[in-house]
């Protein structure tokens, strides 16, 4: 018998062991070959694909994220064989058998392992591109169906990519062999585990910096998101390591220190287990708590996105078709009736009509936002916005004399421009100038939202009326809008109306269909690209999980047996094993979740929507998955502790 039957025996006795890494290694495969597929078919050209450069940077980027991921797990995954092997190690050292001949075994299991994953991920990927093709084919804009072909480029890739990084891993991995001790190995799991420690002050460090980096993200606005990701980032992922190394080590030894109701019953040997195995644990629960906020940050940040794209469309250009004509005697820009008899021919209903006259001011503040973004604005009546409002279905307004507020198409900060009470200076273009009290900022757009109308200075009927008497009609602006039915399908009408707009007045005239349409198909690409990224970590993650599991069940085993003879029931020992079980599954998920809340407030804010629903259907489908993965991997671990024991 050599080396290489004894490897292949190895792999045949450990399957249960193997079996979560083999699969997580055959999906990750398969999902790199789908993608390198798509990206060297001879289909996927721009002229046949809208914007089909960008679409394989994607997927370019993508297959970077899995390849990187990849080195990640196949690290944690050997290391951890290894660790689980010393015994056995040990005493085939002790039998003879030398150091080189155990780095020859560990690599021939390895490499087998690697080579049928590889085998078996093309195969899968095969299997399921055509899929893809046509999955798509429906998102994109693809002139011709995608269709299914062997891309032999994309083959070659995955296979000598994958069977590169294998071995060059396994090769890393084999160093580790080379120190150990004979003694060391035998006594690998025989060293008893002491009362668990924790530093006091790297708690106090865990919390402040997960409160530290919550907070920065639910006060998040839209322009200073950008300089707060980085320290979130930083704050999140010392604060979740010193969690799970200090923090839960102390919450522990509290519980065990005052003996409260949480260690009553076989709780008692549950929790125990837990707390001495805490430092063991915590490797794998921070990387696991941090992969979980990952794929529920990244999956939900896109998924509301895309779910509040059309709300966002229509709140930052709140008309389908509308422009602005700068002098308000007549039609510079286009003329009604060519547009409406544009809309007609193309089937579009119209839901409304709205035409507001405003006059052009300039505020002059202290407030340096005003100074560093632009102080021109347009003056507009109480009235008129009333108007505009009720067909937007947003709150009217109710001024005094001398009262005024600020009406943004978006809003550029969470500090408003003037605060409540602020005294604003207004200066027309005739030079009259007007002292406003000014009221409470609104960001709801209401009018065409481009240049000096994307901010508008609502005032009380009497002093607009007074103002515009000041102002001729030739320098005041007319605003008019169209809102329609079913507006998001109305790309081509947009389009032909943007057409028919003279090229000097194309920055005063707007349609909303055809940028939304861009967005849509941009972000339902990425939602759709990102939801494969997601299924690698969520695989991958639980093969962690499950490896950790198989590499303790020995000592499991031992326990449960002792267990046994002083009288544990059955059902209790099923107990105690699916309760630790749960704390490995379900602790890393709720730390990834309030994690990914944060992050969905800091969108939220930035959307100035409430995304509660989708945050909750994200994470609700999330908690399905890795619940229905953990009744699966609990069975199939108890059956395996539970072998051979009458249990």
């Amino acid at each position: 018998m050599n080396m290489r039957v004894i490897a292949r025996k190895n792999i045949q006795g450990n399957i249960q062991r193997y079996l979560a890494y083999f699969l997580s290694c055959v999906f990750t495969v398969s999902v790199f070959f789908i993608f390198s597929s798509f990206i060297y078919h001879p289909d996927v050209t721009e002229d046949n694909i809208y914007g089909g450069e960008t679409v394989k940077a994607c997927l370019y980027a993508a297959e970077v994220i899995i390849i990187v991921f990849a080195i990640f797990f196949i690290m944690y995954s050997n290391s951890a064989f290894l660790q689980a092997r010393k015994k056995e190690f040990g005493l085939l050292s002790l039998f003879g058998t030398s150091k080189h001949q155990l780095r020859k075994m560990i690599y021939y299991e390895q490499t087998i392992i690697s080579f049928v994953s590889i085998a078996m991920g093309i195969g899968v990927g095969l299997l399921f591109s055509k899929l893809f093709f046509m999955a798509m084919t429906a998102l994109m804009d693809v002139k011709a169906p995608i269709s299914f072909a062997i891309v032999p480029k994309a083959l070659i890739i995955t296979a000598v990519g994958f069977t590169v990084l294998f071995q060059a891993l396994t090769i890393l991995s084999l160093a580790r062999i080379r120190k150990l001790q004979i003694i060391d190995l035998l006594k690998a799991k025989q060293q008893p585990k002491g009362m668990p420690v924790y530093s006091k002050w790297l708690t106090i460090l865990s919390l402040l910096c997960l409160a530290g980096c919550y907070t920065i993200a639910a006060t998040a606005g839209m322009i200073d998101i950008v300089f707060r990701v980085f320290p979130i980032l930083i704050l999140v992922l010392v604060g979740t390591y010193f969690f799970f190394t200090q923090s839960s080590v102390a919450i522990f030894r509290g519980l065990y220190k005052h003996k409260t109701s949480f260690y009553n019953g076989t709780n008692i040997i549950t929790r125990s287990n837990i707390m001495f195995r805490l430092k063991d644990y915590a490797r794998m629960l921070f990387l696991t708590s941090i992969i979980t906020a990952v794929i529920l940050t990244a999956t939900g940040v896109i998924y509301m996105f895309y779910a509040d794209l059309k709300s966002q469309g229509e709140t930052g250009i709140p008309q389908a078709v509308s422009w602005a004509e700068q002098d308000a005697t007549g039609y510079h820009v286009i003329k009604p009736d060519e547009v409406e008899a544009a809309l007609q021919d193309a089937g579009a209903s119209i839901q409304y009509r709205i035409e507001v006259t405003g006059i052009p001011v300039s505020l002059k503040t202290d407030n340096m936002r005003w100074k560093q973004l632009n102080n021109q604005a347009l003056m507009i009546s109480e009235n008129d916005f009333n108007k505009a409002a009720e067909k937007k279905h947003l709150p009217p307004a109710q001024l005094k004399k001398g009262e005024a507020f600020i009406n943004l198409s978006y809003s550029y900060n969470n500090e408003p421009f003037f605060h409540p009470g602020e005294s604003a200076e207004v200066k027309t273009s005739t030079g009259k100038h007007l002292t406003l009290k000014m009221g409470k900022e609104r960001d709801k757009g209401v009018l065409f939202s481009m240049g000096r109308i994307s901010k508008l200075v609502v005032v009380d009927q009497d002093t607009y009326e007074k103002t515009a008497e000041a102002v001729p009609l030739n320098k005041q602006t007319k605003v008019i809008g169209y809102e329609l039915a079913d507006w998001e399908n109305q790309v081509a009408v947009a389009e032909k109306l943007e057409q028919m707009v003279p090229k000097e007045q194309k920055d005063f005239f707007q349609v909303r269909a055809p940028g939304y349409q861009v967005m849509k198909q941009a972000t339902a690409l990425t939602l759709f690209i990102g939801l494969f990224i997601s299924i690698v970590f969520f695989v991958v993650q639980g093969s962690m999980m499950y490896l950790r599991l198989f590499t303790e069940i020995e000592d499991t085993r031992i326990q449960v047996f002792a267990l046994r003879r002083i009288g544990v029931t059955k059902k209790e020992i099923r107990a105690i094993l699916g309760k630790q079980m749960g704390f490995l599954f379900f602790i890393p998920f709720v730390v990834g979740s309030i994690h990914a809340a944060f992050a969905y407030k800091a969108l939220s804010n930035m959307l100035k929507s409430n995304l509660f629903f989708s945050a909750a259907i994200v994470i609700g489908i999330y908690f399905i998955f890795q619940a229905v993965y953990y009744l699966v991997t609990r069975k199939v671990y108890e059956r395996a502790v539970l072998k051979n024991m009458n249990l």
